[in-house]
């Protein structure tokens, strides 16, 4: 009753830090995949139009968003069914699936770990305040139904192989069903999650009797509910599969893309590895669930596990490397239960090890995989915490009485430091987003009748002005980036302009970055060169109609919103621009003014 008590507390506390800041753009739509999603879902109406027209993207959450909105309006005569309600609605949906993967969390450790409730306890704290899964779950973006999707598949699995021979045949069938169902909704969330479909197999033909009954059954139920939800990918295929193509492609090349040609460059796995550690985790969570891991690499390596030396490979895995693989866990029934932790690091490292070698690496494509990494952090806690901190020989009576407390204080520390650095970028939700200040600036302090030069490719700011000001749009991703491009196409825009506005680092963080033609083969010297002029409010155009030998242009303003948290009399702050470009530029992207002098 009292670890009930503490887990629904960790799901408040989940829900507080989820809901907190939810209106964080003012309705105003910022982030671009959220906006394009319930565009696609504003144009459905259940049941006379469900051609989403649209597959970059699984049909079914903007199926559940149109579904739920349509039913509250219809019982409750509201009007959530539209463009600007479906936005809350849609991040509410969010926070609904997060919440359901904290629980996971809660559940999967329970069957790994020999029910160990405190060890469920630490890992589902980690996933409810590590900030990643928080952050998406202020957004509507199908990542975060992917993970959840994920999660229970990996639950349902779990359970299944935990009493294949130890239930009823029905109730067998009813969870490969299940299990087909979950994988359908995963496929038309996100068509990446094919990734998984190996593992099923394993699951259902290796370590288990009937595979081909099994098989069987979980096909039908797969291919049923996949086209349910998501029907139109089998009637327009060719266009489904031409989306689907073009995802892959730019999942190949990051020169595709204008948005992705800031993971030229970067490094398979490492940069993931990076960002996850600072950013999607925290350093804190981060540590204990590399620990975690540790741990159980020092133990495959203690068991001597080598695989060269196998002769038949499905029975070393079911007699040597699992059994071997899984002596560090709570003692507990040996055999065919002990899969479940050979699935368990199977499963989530073969998504890591296709996702991560990706040419674009947005920070969202690991969502998956963090239920993982609070898991081995709540394993890593639960490590540190038996460790002793006087020698046996060494204790006296007193000491022995009082020993068995002082394993709390690491446990202590490393949530309460988790906490907060986690609050730090909660906090990011109190502060009024960056563009909505810079929109109020400008209105502020720009005379009407100027004119702004914006950037492409980015939104525009101000986000709303009535017409007071005219725009010139600089197409600085044009390529080649040489002077035809520069003294045709961007230069009169910039001679025209009075004031430059940059809302994001989106352009010139990578623009800058691609300067060496040697180097790259889509290169922005000149580019990267106006860039560094811009910021040192040097002449950005060389021309003989000024005095001086050129237009410049200085900051006179600029909108930016770290992490932030004030204890007592302590500023705690951290710069997190150099994170993944996709961490910053919806929530609180660095925003600045230029003035022509």
């Amino acid at each position: 009753m009292k670890n009930k008590a503490f887990f629904l507390l960790i799901l408040a506390l989940g829900f507080i830090l989820r809901i907190y800041g939810i209106n964080w753009d003012n309705g105003f739509h910022l982030h671009p995949d959220e906006r394009m999603l319930i565009m696609v879902a504003d144009r459905l109406h259940f049941f006379n139009q469900l051609n989403p027209d649209f597959f970059n993207y699984g049909s079914l959450p903007v199926y559940l968003l149109k579904g739920v909105t349509q039913l509250v309006d219809l019982l409750f005569g509201s009007h959530f069914s539209n463009y600007n309600g479906m936005l809350y609605a849609g991040r509410m949906l969010s926070i609904v699936f997060d919440l359901m993967t904290i629980c996971l969390v809660y559940k999967i450790c329970l069957l790994l770990f020999n029910r160990d409730s405190r060890l469920a306890l630490f890992s589902s704290f980690f996933y409810a305040i590590a900030f990643f899964p928080i952050q998406n779950s202020h957004f509507f973006v199908v990542d975060v139904f992917l993970t959840t999707f994920v999660t229970f598949l990996f639950y349902l699995l779990l359970h299944y192989l935990s009493h294949d021979r130890g239930i009823d045949n029905n109730y067998r069938w009813r969870l490969i069903v299940l299990i087909g169902v979950i994988f359908a909704a995963m496929m038309a969330t996100k068509v990446t999650a094919i990734i998984f479909f190996p593992i099923i197999i394993l699951a259902l033909l290796i370590f288990n009797s009937r595979p081909v009954a099994n098989l069987f059954c979980f096909g039908v139920s797969f291919l049923t509910f996949n086209f349910l939800f998501m029907p139109y990918a089998f009637i327009e295929h060719k266009r489904f599969l031409s989306d689907v193509l073009a995802q892959i492609r730019m999942n190949s090349d990051p020169y595709i893309f204008p948005y992705t040609l800031q993971y030229v460059g970067t490094i398979p796995y490492l940069y993931y590895l990076k960002n996850i550690f600072w950013w999607g985790l925290g350093p804190i969570i981060s540590i204990l669930s590399l620990v975690g891991f540790l741990s159980v690499l020092y133990q495959i390596r203690t068991h001597g596990v080598i695989l060269s030396e196998a002769k038949d490979l499905v029975p070393t895995l079911r007699r040597g490397v699992i059994k071997h693989f899984t002596r560090f866990f709570p003692r507990q029934r040996r055999g065919q239960n002990d899969v479940r932790y050979f699935l368990f690091f199977i499963f989530y490292f073969l998504y890591f090890i296709i996702i991560g070698r990706s040419a674009v690496k947005f920070m969202r494509y690991m969502l998956p995989i963090y239920p993982f990494l609070a898991i081995m952090a709540g394993f890593g806690l639960h490590q540190v915490q038996k460790m002793s901190f006087l020698p046996r020989q060494r204790r006296g009576k007193l000491q022995q009485e009082s020993i068995k407390y002082y394993h709390w204080i690491p446990t202590f520390v490393g949530m309460t430091l988790a906490m907060i650095w986690t609050l730090l970028f909660v906090n990011i939700y109190s502060q009024k987003h960056t563009r909505i200040a810079a929109t109020e600036w400008i209105l502020e302090n720009i005379p009407a009748g100027s004119t702004l030069a914006v950037e492409h490719w980015d939104d525009r700011v101000p986000l709303f002005d009535n017409g007071r000001y005219k725009y010139v749009e600089l197409p600085l991703y044009e390529r080649p980036d040489d002077w035809v491009k520069w003294s045709a196409l961007v230069n009169p825009r910039i001679e025209q302009a009075d004031y430059i506005i940059i809302a994001s680092n989106r352009l010139y963080v990578p623009l800058q970055k691609l300067a060496d033609c040697q180097k790259y083969k889509s290169c922005y010297p000149k580019t990267a060169e106006y860039y560094r002029k811009l910021f040192n409010s040097l002449p950005v155009i060389p021309t003989t109609t000024k005095v001086g030998g050129g237009i410049s242009y200085k900051k006179v303003a600029e909108f930016v919103v770290y992490p932030t948290l004030d204890v007592l009399r302590y500023t705690f702050h951290v710069n997190d621009q150099s994170a993944d470009e996709s961490f910053t530029v919806y929530d609180h992207p660095k925003a600045m003014v230029f003035k022509k002098i």
